[in-house]
């Protein structure tokens, strides 16, 4: 996968930085990896047909992703800092996705579809799972069944769960930790 260059560090180190203002940076790190994973399924020969199904699977991997980092962060927060936490990282990466969405296709997907979409992934994710700090077969396969769903199983794509489950989900998983971890080290959380 083309390595993305992420910015895991505060310009001004001195100052204490808020949990929103964590959840905000690791949004654009979501936001990123997503987009990259995106492309990377594309250089791979994967066929997108349309803008509309690009979103979708940058969408799957975004949820993924703020999964995971909820996962990650379960024991650093108690549970009223936690649901700030993800409320925040929610709210920021539905921000993202909208901005982009609207850009690509021209208008804007409607505000409760991209909450409705994480409330039903957070609840399919929690069912998997998700031990030494890495997703668990049934998660990646989750993902992976996901994602085939919007590239469906023509020739070429009916291979994508393989390639989303044992490469290219494993592979985004570990760069996202040790981002999300540098982040977490300068921001002190």
């Amino acid at each position: 996968m083309e390595k993305a260059r992420i910015r895991t560090g505060w310009k001004n180190r001195s100052r204490e930085i808020t949990l929103e203002e964590f959840a905000n940076a690791l949004s654009s790190i979501c936001w990123r990896m997503s987009l990259n994973a995106a492309r990377n399924l594309h250089q791979q020969d994967f066929i997108f047909e349309n803008d509309h199904q690009r979103l979708g699977v940058i969408r799957e991997y975004l949820l993924f992703l703020m999964h995971c980092a909820d996962r990650l962060m379960f024991d650093a927060l108690d549970r009223a800092q936690r649901g700030q936490f993800m409320q925040a990282l929610a709210q920021d990466c539905r921000r993202h996705y909208r901005e982009n969405s609207t850009e690509i296709t021209g208008g804007a997907e409607r505000g409760d579809t991209f909450i409705e979409q994480t409330n039903r992934r957070m609840d399919e994710y929690a069912a998997t799972t998700f031990r030494d700090r890495a997703p668990g077969y049934d998660m990646l396969r989750l993902l992976g069944a996901r994602i085939q769903e919007y590239m469906g199983e023509d020739q070429t794509n009916r291979w994508v769960i393989d390639q989303v489950m044992d490469i290219d989900g494993p592979e985004i998983f570990e760069v996202f930790v040790k981002s999300m971890d540098k982040l977490k080290r300068s921001s002190g959380f």
